[in-house]
């Protein structure tokens, strides 16, 4: 892989993290606007996570497509196994990102259940929640592209 795909891929990934940062960051301020701390019932943190994780993997699997295809670089790598196997899941790009989504509900869910629970963490004040859920989100978009994009370079 020459530098410049390798540069396309750093910039696309840093504009996802971005964009879910702020797009979620916002979103997570307009719901608890008003709130000093924020309720750590595992049932909304799961039903929160699945959303977003959902989101993202659709979202991202859809523009990562479309970004491939415009600027010609579908299926111009060849790879192993698992980039083909990957790649050929990329050409239903609405599969991919649900189990995509899947996948990282289930790792964040199980992040989150652990800490909740090791802790005993019931609530979360509101200055430490928006910063650590923002983060997490833009790592999750940032490596969800990489992974989309990669993929969707390597022939099936």
């Amino acid at each position: 892989m020459n530098r410049e795909i390798r540069k396309f891929i750093v910039i696309e990934a840093i504009v996802s993290g971005l964009f879910n940062f702020f797009i979620n960051g916002m979103a997570s301020a307009l719901i608890y606007h008003k709130a000093d701390y924020i309720p750590a019932d595992i049932i909304g943190f799961a039903i929160d996570e699945f959303i977003i994780c959902m989101c993202i993997g659709i979202l991202t699997a859809l523009v990562s497509k479309a970004g491939l295809k415009r600027h010609k670089l579908a299926e111009t790598q060849t790879g192993g196994p698992l980039t083909r196997f990957l790649s050929r899941l990329l050409r239903r790009a609405v599969l991919f990102g649900t189990l995509l989504g899947l996948v990282m509900f289930l790792a964040v869910f199980a992040l989150t259940f652990s800490i909740f629970t090791l802790f005993s963490i019931t609530e979360i004040p509101f200055g430490v929640y928006i910063p650590v859920k923002c983060t997490i989100i833009a790592l999750l978009a940032a490596g969800a592209t990489v992974l989309e994009l990669y993929s969707g370079m390597h022939k099936p």
